[in-house]
C-alpha cells in the first residue's frame, strides 16, 4: 500500500515539474510579471561628411501603477497642471485598480519630470526611453521624414530603411509577489530588464551634403519669397554617378513637430509633384534629333515667322518674337517654340517618344524613398496631331524636378543616364560598415550628340535666356523654362505659371546638376527672372563646398584681389584685375555720390549696375554695403542678385562685364509663357 503511495507521488510530482512545469511557469509569470515593450534606439542618419541629421536622445516618461492606489483623485488633481491633462482623464486612467501599469505621457520635457520627481507622488514613476530627434531642425525634412510615438518611420528615410534602423527593443519586467503586492512598492526591488538589453539600429551614410541642402534650401526660400511664389523645389545631383548632394521643397516643416504641419508641407515636393517642364524639355527633341541624324548640328531651322498651323490650331512663339530661320543652337538659346517643334515633326512620333522614355521620363527613377511619382508621358497611340509639336516644348508631359535633374545629368555625363541614390553606406551596430555602390547607368545617347547639346546649353547662359544664371569663373550649361499651369476644366491659365531653370557646372567637366522650380511667381514670371538667379548663388556655393576652384577664360585659376580701396586704383590697373574676385575692405563713403554725381543707393538693396564699369558697379556695391565678385572686362552685363532686391550688409555680388557696347536701357531676358 505504502509503495503504491509513493509511485502515486512520485508520478504527481514528475507531473508537475516535468510534464506541465511549461505551463505553470507561463501561470506564474502572468500573475507575477508584467512586461513593457519600450521602443528601440533607432540608428542615427548621417550625411556624406557624417553630420547628423538624425539621432536617438533620452527622454523620461511618466508612468502610474494604479493597483498601488486607493484614491486616485488627489493624485490626478497634482499631476493636472505639471502635465498638462485634464484631472478628469487622469482620473480615468488612474482608477482602473486591477492594472499593474499604465501610461500617462510619453516622452516629457527635462522640466516636467523634474517635478514629477520631486512631488514624488505614490504610485507615480518616471521610465527613461528613447526619443527621435533632428538637430538640424528643418533642414531636408522631406527626405528624412519622422517617426511616431512608438519610434516606427513613418514618412522619408525612417519609413524606406525602417526595419533597418528600428533596431531591437529593450523589454522591462515589473513583478508582485505571491501576495499580489507591488515589490516597487514594498521596496524589495526595481525595474530590470528581460531577454537582453536592447540593440540599437543600424545607420544610415547618405550622399547628401548637409551644407549644400542649407544651401540650397536657402536660396529656394528667397526665391519663395522674393517672388511671392506658392512653393518651389530644388534638386542637386552629382552627374558622375546620381548621387542626391541635396533634395529642398518649400514649404517646408521641422521633423521635430511634424503634427503641426500640414501635409502639403510635409509633401517631398521634388519627387512627388509633377508639372508640366515648358522649354527645360526642348533640350530632349534637340538631343533626339541629333543622335536620329534628321537634324545636324549646323543645319538651319525654319521658325516660320513665329508661326505653326496644325489643323485650325495656331502655335504662337512667346514674346511675340518672328524668328525665320536658326541654327539649332539657336532655336535652344533664344527659346523658340516653333523651331523645336519644326525639329520634332521631323523626327517623328516614335523614334521622339522612345528618346523621351530613354531619358527616364514616364518611369520611376529608382530613388530609394518612398512616394516617387512616375510622371505622366501617354503612349503613342493616345497622342493627338498636336501632341508631338507641343511636348517637344514641354506640354502634354509631366514631369517631377528629379526626373528633370536625372535628364539633365545624362547630358552632362556623356550620355549616361545615372541611378539618383541617397545612401552610400550602412553602419551595423557592431560597428561593420556595408557600402551600396550605386546602380550602373545606362547610355541614352551619344558622347558626341551629348556634347553637342552642352554647348547648346552654355549658348544659352552666354547669349540666350538664361544669362543670370551666370556663375563668375565658371562655365555653365543651362536651359530656361516658363510653364503654364494646367487651368481647372481644360486648358492652361494666363496667371499662373511655373518659372524654372535646369542646368550644371562646370560645363567642360560637370561637378553638380541643378533644378531650381518656382511654382507661381508673381511679379516676374520667366524661368531667366526668377529661377536662373537662385541657380547662380546655389551654383557657387555648391562649388565652394565641393573645392572647385574657378577658372578664367584662359583656363587659369582665378585668384582672390583685395584691395583696401579700389578708388585709389588707377584706371589701367582695374582691367587686368577684374577677372579676379574682388573685394572691397573698405565700405567707406556709404551714402555719398561718386565722382559722376550718382544719388545715393537705398541701403538694404542691391543697385542696378547695368552698364556701368567695373569700377563704377563696385563702388556703388561698397556704398550700399556691398562686396563684388567680378568676371570679365569692360561694362556690366548681368548681375545676381538682381536690382533692388534686398540684401544683408556684407552680401557679395556676382557681376559679369563684357567689352560689348554698354546697354542703354536694361532689357528683360527672354522666355516663354
Amino acid at each position: 500500500m505504502a509503495g503504491l503511495w509513493i509511485v502515486g507521488l512520485f508520478t504527481r510530482l514528475v507531473d508537475l515539474q516535468v510534464v506541465r512545469k511549461d505551463d505553470f511557469v507561463k501561470r506564474a509569470r502572468r500573475q507575477q510579471e508584467r512586461t513593457v515593450e519600450l521602443p528601440p534606439r533607432r540608428g542615427a542618419i548621417l550625411d556624406r561628411e557624417g553630420r547628423p541629421l538624425a539621432v536617438t536622445a533620452a527622454a523620461d516618461s511618466v508612468f502610474a501603477i494604479p493597483s498601488e492606489l486607493d484614491q486616485p483623485e488627489p493624485i490626478a488633481q497634482a499631476l493636472a497642471p505639471i502635465l498638462g491633462i485634464p484631472a478628469r482623464d487622469l482620473v480615468k486612467k488612474l482608477g482602473e485598480a486591477d492594472r499593474d501599469f499604465v501610461w500617462l505621457a510619453r516622452r516629457v520635457p527635462a522640466a516636467v519630470a523634474r517635478q514629477i520627481r520631486a512631488r514624488a507622488l505614490p504610485g507615480v514613476r518616471l521610465l527613461q526611453e528613447s526619443t527621435r530627434k533632428y538637430p538640424q531642425g528643418s533642414l531636408a525634412a522631406a527626405l528624412l521624414g519622422y517617426v511616431g510615438m512608438d519610434n516606427q518611420g513613418l514618412a522619408g528615410l525612417e519609413y524606406r530603411y525602417d526595419r533597418e534602423i528600428r533596431g531591437r527593443p529593450a523589454r522591462v519586467t515589473f513583478l508582485r509577489d505571491a501576495a499580489q503586492r507591488s515589490y516597487a512598492a514594498q521596496g524589495r526591488g526595481r525595474w530590470r530588464t528581460e531577454m537582453g538589453e536592447e540593440v540599437e539600429g543600424e545607420s544610415l551614410l547618405l550622399t547628401l551634403d548637409a551644407a549644400i541642402q542649407h544651401a540650397a534650401e536657402q536660396e529656394l526660400a528667397k526665391a519663395v519669397s522674393t517672388w511671392h511664389a506658392r512653393g518651389g523645389s530644388i534638386v542637386v545631383l552629382d552627374p558622375s554617378d546620381g548621387a542626391v548632394l541635396a533634395l529642398a521643397s518649400a514649404p517646408g516643416f521641422d521633423p521635430n513637430r511634424f503634427a503641426d504641419a500640414d501635409p502639403e508641407a510635409r509633401r517631398n515636393h521634388p519627387i512627388a509633384d509633377l508639372y508640366e517642364p515648358g522649354s527645360t524639355f526642348k533640350i530632349f527633341a534637340a538631343a533626339a534629333a541629333l543622335e536620329a541624324g534628321t537634324v545636324g548640328p549646323d543645319d538651319l531651322i525654319d521658325c516660320g515667322g513665329g508661326i505653326l498651323t496644325i489643323g485650325s490650331t495656331t502655335i504662337h512663339e512667346h514674346g511675340n518674337n518672328h524668328w525665320g530661320v536658326l541654327p539649332l543652337a539657336d532655336v535652344i538659346a533664344h527659346s523658340s517654340n516653333i523651331g523645336i517643334a519644326h525639329v520634332a515633326l521631323g523626327l517623328g512620333k516614335a523614334p521622339y517618344y522612345r528618346t523621351v522614355r530613354s531619358f527616364g521620363f514616364g518611369q520611376k527613377s529608382g530613388l530609394d524613398l518612398e512616394g516617387e511619382s512616375i510622371g505622366l508621358l501617354r503612349d503613342v497611340s493616345s497622342w493627338s496631331a498636336l501632341t508631338l509639336p507641343t511636348m517637344a516644348f514641354g506640354q502634354e508631359v509631366g514631369v517631377t524636378v528629379l526626373q528633370m535633374a536625372r535628364a539633365y545629368a545624362a547630358i552632362a555625363s556623356g550620355g549616361v543616364l545615372p541611378a539618383p541614390h541617397l545612401v552610400s553606406a550602412i553602419r551595423r551596430a557592431d560597428g561593420r560598415v556595408e557600402q551600396r555602390a550605386p546602380a550602373a547607368g545606362k547610355r541614352v545617347i551619344s558622347e558626341l550628340t551629348a556634347a553637342t547639346v552642352r554647348s547648346y546649353l552654355t549658348r544659352v547662359v552666354e547669349n540666350g535666356t538664361g544669362r543670370l544664371s551666370a556663375i563668375p569663373g565658371f562655365t555653365v550649361a543651362g536651359k530656361t523654362g516658363t510653364a503654364q499651369k494646367a487651368a481647372p476644366g481644360g486648358g492652361y491659365s494666363h496667371d499662373r505659371f511655373i518659372a524654372s531653370f535646369i542646368g550644371f557646372v562646370p560645363a567642360e567637366s560637370p561637378r553638380a546638376v541643378i533644378a531650381v522650380v518656382i511654382d507661381e511667381p508673381k511679379g516676374k514670371i520667366y524661368g531667366g527672372d526668377v529661377a536662373a538667379p537662385a541657380f547662380s548663388a546655389l551654383g557657387a556655393e555648391t562649388l565652394r563646398i565641393l573645392r572647385e576652384a574657378a577658372h578664367d577664360v584662359t583656363g587659369r585659376v582665378t585668384p582672390a584681389f583685395l584691395t583696401a580701396d579700389l578708388s585709389s586704383l588707377r584706371q589701367a590697373t582695374i582691367g587686368p584685375v577684374l577677372g579676379a574676385q574682388v573685394i572691397p575692405a573698405s565700405l567707406r563713403d556709404r551714402g555719398h555720390g561718386d565722382e559722376s554725381g550718382s544719388a545715393r543707393e537705398v541701403a538694404g538693396e542691391v543697385p542696378d549696375l547695368a552698364g556701368m564699369s567695373g569700377r563704377e558697379a563696385v563702388r556703388n556695391l561698397a556704398r550700399a554695403g556691398l562686396g563684388a565678385r567680378l568676371t570679365g572686362s569692360g561694362f556690366v552685363v548681368s548681375q545676381s542678385p538682381l536690382p533692388r532686391t534686398p540684401a544683408e550688409p556684407g552680401t557679395v555680388c556676382s557681376v559679369i562685364l563684357s567689352l560689348e557696347t554698354p546697354p542703354t536701357q536694361r532689357t528683360q531676358s527672354e522666355d516663354e509663357p
